[in-house]
């Protein structure tokens, strides 16, 4: 094994380390490093200190008052952005009709300076060192709570605006109307009209929102609108007129469905308050009445031979057969069987009917009645003191002998027990077995079947009068008509005057 011996002949000695020196040129050199160094970091830190002064001036970045960002603004233009945001005029859309409403126009104010009282801000106290530490290390603060709007508008003033709209816009569509020269009606038109509530909710809405400023206001259409009871009374009037009729007309018509009624009255063509009835002589249609009381007495079924009178008082207005029925209500006496007739109408609250006498023995009468309608001072039409009725009257007690068939109704309330559903059946069989005719309301009701008792005075003819249940197609309806003039009326004029009014009722329930 050979040795490199180089490795270890004569090694050289190491030179010694020379001290570091600074030269004096090189250490005023350091120095003015060090010194730019430490005064760059003063500038940066005074240039933070403004910078955070100056936030104190702004309000807090990401800052969200009424929906609007406002960080980082001052408070000045905060204010500026806000009223800028809200004044913006709503737009409104009435069906494609565009319609311009500035928030200036209903009072709306912003309120501000509430809102941005509410503003955080960094009181002079050991926070404001805190803020500042925070600001200089870069720490991000969490996000302050959103502020609420806070404003007001005049309410009464934008209802008053949407009066207007809706006067300009609205299309509230055409009634139906009478049409005099067909006795039938004008349909009415379509239409619509601004929901004027809905609207003032969501223009409320749009004030207090930045972006939605568009309202579609709400519109209510309307069908287009059939003829009313309204409708049909303007028509009544209008007919009588047409006939040119100056005597005194009485006309009550009562829905069976709907209950509603239309009671109207015409003296010399013009309307007549009908308030407390009009007294009217009840000639034959009093003989309704006299069948209600009897049925209201009556334990059994008719005998065959009580059956054979109600059909003569019916079917062929027999007042000698009336005048037994009387005799079988009074026990033997008419007269109290007439007393008791009277009663009965008065326990019904139909205050106007009464019969105080026989209807075929001359002489044989009773103390007549007072009533509300032969009592007024405005008028009288010199009815039969022993034999009075009203058309209301009359067209009532229609109306509850059909509830009675149906097994409700005033008379059964009335008079528990006395009445079934049959009897008051019987009743308007009676009637609508009544052979005479076709005249008067049964003659202008085509295809209905008409329960009905009507009557005339002896010639000279002063008063006529019809009292029906009417059954039609379209409806079932009462209708009572009284007529009356001073001068003689020829009997087909009268019985021309109803059927056409009867026509009008039909028309109104049977519409094509």
């Amino acid at each position: 094994m050979r040795i490199d011996r180089r490795l270890t002949s004569n090694p050289k000695p190491l030179r010694p380390r020379q001290p570091l020196r600074l030269s004096l040129g090189g250490f005023r050199l350091w120095l003015a490093i060090s010194a730019v160094g430490i005064l760059g970091s003063l500038v940066v830190l005074l240039i933070q200190i403004l910078l955070f002064a100056r936030s104190l001036d702004h309000l807090p970045a990401e800052l969200i008052i009424a929906e609007i960002p406002v960080g980082g603004l001052t408070r000045d233009e905060a204010a500026a952005r806000l009223d800028s945001a809200y004044s913006v005029p709503l737009t409104l859309d009435y069906r494609g009709n565009a319609i311009q409403l500035a928030p200036s126009q209903v009072g709306f104010t912003l309120d501000s300076d509430s809102m941005l009282a509410q503003a955080p801000t960094v009181e002079v106290s050991g926070s404001l060192w805190s803020a500042l530490w925070a600001h200089l290390w870069a720490q991000t603060p969490p996000p302050p709570d959103p502020i609420p709007l806070q404003a007001s508008f005049d309410q009464q003033t934008l209802k008053n605006f949407l009066a207007d709209v809706a006067a300009a816009y609205d299309e509230p569509g055409l009634p139906a109307r009478a049409d005099p020269g067909t006795l039938g009606f004008v349909p009415g038109t379509a239409g619509y009209a601004l929901d004027r509530d809905a609207a003032f909710a969501l223009i409320n809405t749009a004030f207090r929102s930045p972006n939605s400023r568009t309202v579609t206001l709400p519109v209510n259409n309307f069908a287009q609108s059939p003829p009313t009871f309204d409708t049909l009374a303007d028509l009544l009037r209008a007919d009588v007129r047409l006939h040119q009729f100056d005597g005194t007309v009485s006309i009550y018509v009562a829905d069976l469905q709907t209950s509603e009624t239309l009671n109207l009255a015409m003296r010399g063509q013009q309307p007549l308050e009908v308030d407390g009835g009009i007294a009217y002589s009840g000639m034959s249609t009093i003989k309704i009445p006299i069948a209600v009381t009897f049925f209201r007495y009556l334990d059994a079924a008719p005998t065959p031979d009580e059956q054979l009178l109600l059909t003569g008082v019916f079917g062929e207005s027999a007042n000698t057969y009336t005048d037994l029925i009387l005799g079988l209500i009074g026990d033997g006496s008419g007269l109290i069987g007439a007393n008791i007739v009277s009663d009965t109408m008065a326990e019904l609250g139909l205050q106007n009917t009464y019969i105080a006498g026989l209807l075929d023995t001359l002489g044989a009468i009773t103390t007549p009645r007072r009533t509300p309608a032969n009592t007024r001072a405005d008028i009288d039409l010199a009815p039969d003191r022993y034999n009075q009725t009203s058309a209301d009257d009359m067209g009532r007690l229609l109306v509850m002998i059909d509830d009675c068939a149906a097994g409700r109704g005033k008379l059964m309330e009335s008079f528990s027990g006395q009445f079934t559903a049959e009897e008051c059946q019987q009743i308007i069989d009676l009637l609508l077995a009544n052979e005479v005719g076709p005249i008067f309301v049964a003659g202008g009701s085509p295809g209905a079947m008409v329960a009905h008792k009507h009557g005339w005075d002896l010639l000279p003819l002063n008063n006529v009068g019809d009292a029906a249940i009417v059954y039609s197609p379209g409806g079932n309806y009462v209708m009572t008509v009284y007529v009356h003039r001073d001068e003689p009326v020829p009997f087909d004029d009268a019985n021309r005057l109803i059927i056409s009014l009867a026509t009008a009722v039909f028309n109104f329930y049977n519409r094509k």
